[in-house]
């Protein structure tokens, strides 16, 4: 007996393993390689093993790769091999007694060299079956053979046509870099949205698209506009029973307060969260020490209707620190007609500093604070005291100005005159946090790597298109403004979409993909997956195929968990894509030490590695928008709402 045995970097180790064995049986073993880790392209091994057994060199065959899904669909494109993929002995042994698998495919990547042997074993010891089995395999071979006599004329055009490994190439580390140390420049000011290096930024992305020839979307621009308010506390009073608190000093407020007056409010001190529940709180603000347990209280308060949430606490000064630059900053919301209610708890709430309460406390046994914080601590605080001689008010002052950002649109119109009415929707954040104290913010990771990688599959997908081979269905890569002042380029875009979301078959975001992280500081050829099997289980199938097939990185799903409490699956652009039902696959390396601070530079970026995710970024969006089935939406969403 002859058996022929062959694979890729992934599998020397278990390749000697499995040859030693056969040797021992006194097999003669046909080995054609790989006996290195470096590097090389599994289908030229693959091929060579297949031949033999087409050519009946070899009685059967063996091949490895990192999954072996890209092993497997080499060898079947020979005719009379009939390889299949088994991951256990148990499936090892249905290949042979069902399909009559002539060559055998082992995942190295996921099973023990032990567990390959016994694969391998579980094969050899079978028979094939025949009957209805014979029956079966003997129509894979028709099938094949018809398919063949009717697409002769045109085989080599449409293997052409579906091999996308040129237009990935085009996608390269060198030019990654020179986009970014453009993008990523002090020249560009930070990019923050609203400002002047924002718009510099999106003049280049536009410049970039037409370079390429890149048609508009609209067919006169490539920017979308956004329409934005900007806004910036400039004060604030409140007040208790007459007595002031000063802002800053006395007191401070939640992020996120909408409310600008509230007056002579109700004041009624809580025990707990769960005191909450058997507590009439509706039109008062509920006073609470200290902010642990805050987010129950703020849902229990805001489920019962409570006007407000005051937080008393004995270390105003270290709050005040860590909050009033955000207090102070200037922030951005949509400018809407009928502004939408983000998810989650909007109560107002406040944070009061302990020594200022005191003239609050006149219920019977409770006269200051130092004694209500004193029965908290012993654990015999009454579930609430009504603080009956207290009432709250409070004033906002604030100035409001309208601000545009813009969204950058490259759009490819698909080749199919069906298909092209649905689109892929690739995206990527432009803008970073800008100037922050006097020092440039440059954001070469968040989010320069997906924005210059945006562009290099722009250039990718219109050389397709140039040699006549463009996607059927339509491409959008769209950079977005606004991501870091709470996803609102991408929040603008879902609310005014150039295409109906209905016919929006998936988008794939890419944002912080150019560094690595404290989980992989020797190893860059990773990615982080967040998403792809959240709503349709076929585009995490996709993704997985992709990048077996083609680039081999390590996919990590640890963000991927519905119990992530870094809640990554909120906190980019894809979300506003899949809160609207389309599925979504959100690629990420990670934070890191210069995340969100100045030193987030172009020259720390891995642009080897950079291009690697945007290859399988470029394959996994080839292969949506070319196969003839648009992905199903077969999942609801598991994440938690809130």
């Amino acid at each position: 007996m002859r058996v022929s045995i062959g694979g890729d970097h992934a599998g020397p180790a278990l390749k000697k393993v499995l040859t030693t064995y056969l040797e021992s049986q006194g097999i003669e073993v046909i080995n054609r390689g790989t006996d290195s880790e470096e590097s090389v392209d599994y289908p030229d091994h693959a091929h060579a093993v297949s031949e033999d057994v087409a050519s009946a060199s070899a009685d059967f065959g063996i091949l490895i790769c990192g999954s072996a899904n890209g092993v497997a669909m080499t060898a079947n494109k020979h005719q009379s091999v009939r390889a299949g993929l088994a991951w256990n002995s148990e499936v090892a042994k249905l290949v042979k007694q069902h399909n009559n698998a002539n060559v055998l495919c082992i995942p190295a990547r996921f099973v023990t060299e032990a567990e390959g042997l016994d694969i391998l074993k579980a094969y050899m010891e079978e028979e094939f079956e025949g009957g209805r089995h014979e029956r079966r395999v003997n129509k894979i071979a028709c099938a094949v053979i018809l398919c063949l006599l009717s697409l002769v004329p045109s085989l080599q055009a449409l293997a052409q046509l579906e091999n996308p490994q040129p237009y990935a190439a085009t996608i390269m580390a060198d030019d990654l870099e020179n986009h970014l140390m453009v993008l990523a420049s002090d020249a560009f000011e930070g990019r923050e949205t609203g400002e002047r290096g924002a718009e510099k930024a999106a003049a280049y992305i536009a410049s970039h698209f037409n370079s390429l020839g890149i048609e508009p979307y609209d067919g006169s621009t490539y920017y979308q506009p956004v329409k934005l308010i900007r806004s910036q506390i400039t004060g604030g009073q409140a007040a208790v029973n007459g007595t002031s608190l000063v802002f800053l000093d006395d007191f401070l407020f939640y992020p996120g307060l909408k409310v600008s007056v509230l007056e002579d409010v109700s004041m009624v001190a809580v025990s707990s969260a769960s005191a909450l529940a058997s507590t009439d709180v509706a039109g008062k603000a509920v006073v609470v020490a200290g902010t642990d347990g805050l987010s129950e209280v703020r849902e229990m308060a805001n489920a019962g209707a409570a006007a407000a949430v005051v937080v008393v606490s004995e270390d105003i000064s270290t709050l005040r620190s860590r909050m009033k630059p955000w207090l102070m900053r200037k922030s951005l919301r949509l400018d809407r007609e009928e502004p939408k209610e983000r998810e989650g708890t909007r109560i107002p709430t406040f944070m009061v500093d302990a020594a200022a309460t005191d003239g609050w406390w006149s219920a019977a046994d409770v006269k200051s604070w130092k004694k209500w914080s004193k029965k908290l601590a012993k654990g015999k605080a009454p579930d609430a005291v009504d603080l009956v001689e207290a009432s709250w008010t409070f004033s906002l002052e604030r100035t409001e100005e309208a601000v545009f950002g813009q969204n950058v649109l490259g759009y490819i119109p698909g080749s199919d005159s069906l298909l092209r009415e649905e689109l892929i929707v690739i995206t990527a954040h432009y803008d970073h946090v800008g100037i922050i104290d006097s020092e440039i913010h440059n954001g070469a990771d968040d989010d320069g790597s997906g924005t210059v990688t945006v562009l290099e599959l722009a250039q990718a997908f219109q050389e397709a298109v140039k040699a006549g081979k463009g996607p059927k269905r339509s491409v959008l890569l769209m950079t977005v403004v606004g991501e870091e002042k709470g996803l609102l380029g991408s929040e603008w875009y879902a609310d005014h979409p150039i295409w109906p979301l209905e016919q929006t078959v998936a988008n794939l975001n890419i944002d912080m993909i150019g560094r690595v992280d404290e989980a992989h500081p020797d190893d860059d050829r990773y990615v982080y997956l967040i998403g792809s099997d959240k709503l349709s289980s076929e585009l995490h199938d996709i993704s997985e195929t992709a990048n077996a097939t083609y680039t081999n990185l390590a996919l990590d799903y640890t963000f991927n968990a519905p119990d992530d409490p870094n809640r990554f699956y909120y906190r980019s652009d894809h979300y506003n894509f899949a809160k609207n039902n389309i599925p979504v696959i959100f690629y990420f390396s990670g934070v890191h030490e210069d995340y969100h601070r100045p030193g987030d530079d172009p020259e720390k970026i891995h642009y080897d590695k950079t291009a690697e995710i945007g290859q399988l970024v470029f394959y996994t969006a080839w292969q949506l928008a070319n196969q003839t089935k648009r992905i199903e939406v077969d999942r609801v969403n598991d994440f938690p709402t809130k």
